[in-house]
């Protein structure tokens, strides 16, 4: 049976994900908007500091990589909430 995911477990995991221009973590930024965790499925809302971030692809790659990694987690979606359509 798979390990029920947490949301303690996916900011342990975020808490590891630092942005290479700031050389903080992405939760101590305050990146971090909205987690949602259906079963294995984790969303995450991040807003980065402003919308033409130059590392924004690769914050976000390093996000999904690290959730990923966690034990129960199957898909995680990374979504920038200034990319968001209205």
């Amino acid at each position: 049976m798979a390990s029920q995911v947490t949301e303690e477990m996916v900011y342990q995991a975020l808490r590891t994900v630092d942005d290479p221009e700031l050389r903080h973590n992405v939760v101590e930024l305050g990146f971090i908007q909205e987690i949602d965790i259906v079963d294995d499925y984790v969303h995450i809302d991040i807003q980065l500091t402003t919308p033409h971030c130059p590392f924004a692809d690769t914050i976000v790659t390093r996000i999904r990589d690290a959730v990923q990694d966690l034990q129960g987690v199957n898909r995680v979606e990374v979504e920038r909430v200034c990319l968001k359509e209205a």
